[in-house]
């Protein structure tokens, strides 16, 4: 929890009075979210967010945000996100939230996107399951089709019942060991018919904010 915090912490100095901010999901973004609430009553910061799931819009409206659709906005100057695994080149795996859709349409589409985590999110190669958000339509085809790749997978479930996501689309869990690749891995998922989007996040960090026990160091892509 630390950790969390003092990742949130250092990368709240990145918001201006004046911005779009992107909000992720997850247990850090809503650290986040709930500093940024703070600092904006405190600071008087003029500050509109848009959220990438119904569950940060309700903890953005929660701590006094100024909440838009992605739709209601000229773009998004800062995205500030969470990750489940940040490897050495700041590629990323996200979504066991499974709000990864909007997540990637959010934070590929602001100017800049700074990542926050703590250590235990750290790899140096990504690896284990990778989130991908599939038309309900086409789930068994989509899990033959991994199978026949020799990739195992299985559909996520919210106790007895599939998970459904926001956008009423399914997430099947696809697993990898190791993934050299990353973008090329994403292309290669996407490309299968009734996958909308995978989480594998390749290339588009600006910044990672790493939090532990004692502070917060902050990565710059070169």
């Amino acid at each position: 929890m630390e950790g969390r915090f003092n990742a949130a912490q250092k990368a709240l100095k990145y918001v201006k009075s004046g911005m779009v901010v992107g909000l992720g999901t997850g247990r850090t973004s809503e650290v986040f979210i709930k500093l940024l609430g703070k600092a904006a009553k405190e600071k008087k910061m003029k500050v509109v967010c848009v959220p990438t799931s119904n569950r940060t819009k309700e903890a953005a409206r929660k701590a006094g945000l100024v909440v838009r659709e992605l739709n209601e906005v000229k773009g998004v100057d800062l995205a500030v996100d969470g990750a489940d695994q940040v490897d050495r080149k700041m590629n990323l795996i996200k979504g066991y939230g499974g709000a990864l859709f909007r997540e990637k349409i959010v934070d590929y589409g602001a100017k800049k996107f700074i990542v926050v985590v703590d250590e235990s999110k750290l790899r140096d190669e990504l690896g284990g399951w990778v989130p991908l958000e599939v038309s309900p339509f086409a789930v068994e085809q989509v899990m033959r089709e991994l199978k026949r790749l020799g990739v195992r997978s299985r559909v996520r479930r919210k106790g007895d019942r599939r998970f459904i996501t926001d956008n009423w689309n399914v997430i099947v869990d696809a697993y990898f060991k190791k993934i050299s690749n990353p973008e090329r891995l994403n292309l290669v998922l996407k490309g299968i018919p009734g996958v909308i989007e995978t989480g594998i996040f390749a290339g588009r960090a600006w910044k990672v904010v790493v939090g532990n026990e004692e502070g917060a160091r902050v990565s710059i892509r070169r």
